[in-house]
């Protein structure tokens, strides 16, 4: 379904889209008429536009993909089906004070090994069940999370106890040695 916001988004890249293109035909454009893209206004403005519209259809789509990945509720934290909690900054002190133990995944979109990392940790919350709090905090979304931690790199997955550090990996790590840690 497309929003609103969705539609002045797009309808504001296809302006400014055609407002850069004719600007960059009249400042910098082809002189000799020999350039398919800018050899006039009225296709550099086309140009500029069509370019504008790709960029804001992406801006949509991969706002599309981020409430697919990570639905928005009206809670600090909420649950994707299999039950990590992804944690902002104003539901991680409730987390970390659990009598559970809480394992922390410190990730990145971007990152590679942190997207291997996540179908693992989808495993180990429903393996562990209730015995032990899943969560994912994204980096880029909540330094001031990451940075108590001391995170240098990602993924780095921290289990807590007592709301005290207890373990600490850095890298990919196998859903069993991640459950031995959480049932010691």
């Amino acid at each position: 379904m497309v929003t609103l916001l969705e539609l002045k988004r797009v309808a504001i890249g296809v302006l400014l889209g055609g407002a850069i293109g004719f600007a960059y035909q009249k400042l910098v454009g082809c002189r000799t008429g020999t350039c398919p893209l800018t050899a006039t206004p009225l296709r550099a403005i086309t140009y500029g536009a069509v370019m504008g519209l790709l960029f804001a259809l992406s801006a949509c789509s991969r706002n599309e993909r981020a409430k697919t990945v990570t639905p928005l509720s009206s809670t600090e934290s909420h649950m994707s089906a299999s039950n990590v909690i992804h944690l902002t900054t104003g539901a991680f002190d409730k987390v970390k004070a659990q009598d559970k133990p809480v394992l922390i995944d410190f990730w990145a979109p971007w990152c590679g090994p942190c997207r291997t990392q996540g179908p693992i940790l989808d495993q180990v919350s429903s393996r562990i069940g209730d015995k032990a709090i899943v969560a994912k905090v994204n980096v880029d979304e909540e330094p001031g999370l990451a940075a108590p931690f001391g995170v240098q790199a990602i993924p780095t997955l921290v289990i807590l106890k007592g709301g005290k550090v207890v373990q600490r990996f850095t890298g990919v790590q196998q859903a069993e040695t991640l459950i031995r840690a959480l049932e010691k």
